[in-house]
């Protein structure tokens, strides 16, 4: 039989040392974080079903039952009550483990409720592979795409990886290797001239009339929608900004995206960059607005959530991209397909363009990592956007 971690022996007798994770709920009783309990037995088979038992049981934040005193007749091969653990006792334990969004809590918790109606809740020392199978055949049959079902299922499988690898509550998660292929859905379409007409020509850009609701962030709804234009930077990117990331480089006017600062996030490492400021933004008085902003973000009346600090700005913008009657498949994150398309057309190199919508560039590690793209470059690449609704949108920031 395997050996199990922190069991060792002593006199004869086996016991079972667990060492309490961060902020686990039974440190206020375990101060030394630490938990030792004898296991009353000499054999090493009953010692690790014992142990496994006990363990599993302290991981998700229960006592183990009290030992016998000492001196205590013990069966040669004593008797364990199988400790029930279901999924929602290892999300719990989850949840607590590290920190995690908003976002990702419930999205889990929503997965775990379909598993528990679907599946009539089993404990996972009985959950099978054929439950897996019908669990998944079942998400399909869901009013949702299939990358939501995908998800979902998926939810499921992380918490039995972490039962199995983390807490040790069963041995192997009965479901890897389980999946569901998504199918392709209508694709993201760069924003036409007909659409980019019809949003500009909104009265946000044409008399300054900022919008009352209140996830639209004020003055954000003037200015992020020609920031993506005209940089391709991500809603979250240009919702997190503050003041201070608004300079330059030499004298190129920038806007620098990191994650440098407190509640500021990137996709990934390649998403760190400095990106120039075009011209017609400078034109409509981004950088005198920029420079009339001290506090600690370049939007103050634009609430943030927790974890992704576009999310309430693309409730709005998808409300209003509805209300002017523009498709669905043109979204916010269609104004990076404009600007790589765009590019792409002015021939601008792949690298550079990498670098300005904070994509991996291809190619050898040496070209991705020694390659330096001076901000010249940049900004003559940037200068190279030009959008024919453009000329609709008015000098109105002052009047903002």
């Amino acid at each position: 039989m395997a050996n199990l971690t922190g069991l060792f022996q002593r006199g004869g007798s086996y016991y079972l040392r667990v060492v309490l994770p961060q902020n686990h709920p039974l440190l206020v009783k375990y101060r030394s974080g630490r938990l030792i309990q004898t296991l009353g037995s000499c054999s090493h088979r009953d010692a690790v079903r014992q142990g496994t038992v006990i363990r599993a049981q302290v991981l998700v934040g229960q006592s183990p039952a009290t030992s016998p005193p000492p001196g205590a007749v013990r069966s040669s091969r004593p008797s364990v009550a199988v400790m029930t653990v279901r999924l929602r006792d290892v999300y719990d334990r989850w949840v607590q483990s590290k920190p995690l969004t908003a976002d990702s809590i419930a999205a889990c918790g929503r997965a775990v409720k379909l598993f528990e109606a679907q599946t009539g809740n089993p404990a996972l020392q009985d959950l099978t592979r054929n439950q897996g199978d019908a669990f998944r055949a079942w998400l399909h049959t869901l009013p949702t795409t299939s990358k939501t079902a995908r998800d979902r299922l998926n939810w499921v499988k992380s918490l039995l990886k972490y039962a199995s690898q983390e807490l040790e509550i069963i041995p192997k998660s009965p479901w890897v290797g389980l999946d569901i292929k998504t199918r392709t859905t209508a694709k993201r379409q760069p924003w036409s001239d007909q659409h980019l007409k019809a949003l500009f020509g909104h009265d946000i850009w044409q008399r300054a009339q900022l919008p009352t609701d209140t996830k639209a962030g004020g003055v954000a709804a003037y200015w992020l929608p020609l920031l993506s234009l005209y940089t391709g930077a991500r809603c979250s990117e240009l919702c997190q900004l503050k003041p201070t990331d608004i300079g330059a480089t030499g004298t190129t006017p920038t806007i620098k995206i990191t994650d440098d600062a407190e509640g500021q996030c990137v996709k990934s490492s390649a998403s760190h960059r400095v990106v120039p400021i075009h011209s017609e933004l400078i034109r409509l008085g981004f950088m005198d607005y920029a420079k009339s902003i001290s506090g600690p973000s370049l939007w103050p009346k634009l609430p943030q959530r927790a974890g992704k600090p576009g999310g309430y700005f693309s409730q709005y913008f998808g409300f209003l991209r509805r209300s002017l009657g523009i498709p669905p498949h043109t979204v916010f994150h269609s104004f990076r397909h404009n600007v790589r398309t765009a590019l792409t057309e002015s021939r601008t190199p792949e690298t550079t363009i990498d670098r300005i919508l904070g994509h991996e560039s291809g190619g050898s590690v040496g070209a991705r990592v020694y390659t330096h793209v001076p901000i010249e470059s940049l900004q003559s690449a940037i200068e190279t956007l030009q959008y024919p609704a453009q000329a609709l949108v008015q000098e109105v920031a002052a009047q903002i």
